[in-house]
């Protein structure tokens, strides 16, 4: 005797993808405030390193935990690109996302005039007297480590979660710290040392993350693009959050200063 299978009906009256959005503005605003009660900690490193009290010696291991980020970061880069929603625009002048994350992952590769993002970081490794070889045996921070690929998760998954991770919580939140300023002009003051790496990041990233915002309105319509896209950016900035958090413990150590 054969037994006939039953499948469930999947159809469902609910469709939470589409229904319940809140409008454009409004979701805008509550990310808003979802970082503000995240993002409490305030970086102390970039200040020692502003009014040049950072050691020497930390000041060599933070410029290998950049190096860990900017190595990792810059490999991903093409899941953005490919992911765009105007991938098939008639042609690349006419798309708006497609031609962010070409532009920027040109920028980044060193094709649109700088140096390689990744090379600024190993040149600025230079300038301390780091090698090769401390570079690459580097072990980063477990909350650094946590940080990039809680990231690079969502940059693979949905467009709008990459966006939401690497851009607004990422390169937006990074420019409204002026970090790069801080760090080019305090390293060129005390240190004796200009770094290109900050030099371009001080002028590249508040573009990156004026494009990110307005992108990212665009595909922040539905319940479920809004769902994701939260989710991303709660758990990028958690991350990022405990890192600062790690990064600042460092001026606890015996000798994190200098007089």
């Amino acid at each position: 005797m054969t037994t006939q299978r039953e499948f469930k009906d999947i159809r469902s009256e609910r469709h939470p993808e589409t229904e319940g959005a809140l409008p454009v503005p409004e979701f805008m605003q509550s990310l808003e405030a979802l970082q503000a009660e995240i993002a409490t900690e305030k970086n102390q490193v970039w200040q020692r390193v502003a009014d040049g009290t950072l050691s020497e010696a930390l000041l060599k291991r933070l410029c290998k935990e950049y190096y860990y980020l900017g190595k990792w970061y810059t490999c991903e880069f093409g899941s953005l690109v490919s992911n765009a929603p105007d991938v098939d625009a008639l042609n690349v002048e006419s798309s708006e996302h497609l031609s962010h994350w070409l532009q920027n992952l040109a920028d980044e590769t060193g094709y649109a005039g700088d140096e390689n993002h990744v090379d600024m970081k190993i040149n600025w490794a230079y300038q301390l007297g780091i090698t090769d070889e401390e570079l690459l045996g580097y072990r980063p921070m477990p909350e650094t480590v946590g940080s990039v690929f809680t990231t690079l998760y969502y940059m693979r998954r949905t467009y709008e979660e990459g966006l939401a991770a690497f851009g607004w919580a990422g390169e937006r939140f990074a420019a409204s710290t002026n970090y790069a300023k801080m760090m080019y002009e305090g390293m060129r003051d005390h240190y004796g040392i200009e770094v290109e790496n900050f030099r371009v990041h001080a002028y590249a990233e508040e573009d990156h993350g004026d494009a990110a915002d307005y992108l990212l309105r665009q595909v922040a319509q539905t319940a479920g693009q809004q769902r994701r896209i939260r989710r991303a950016i709660e758990h990028v900035l958690i991350g990022r959050n405990a890192r600062t958090a790690a990064l600042n413990r460092w001026l606890d150590e015996p000798g994190a200063l200098r007089k």
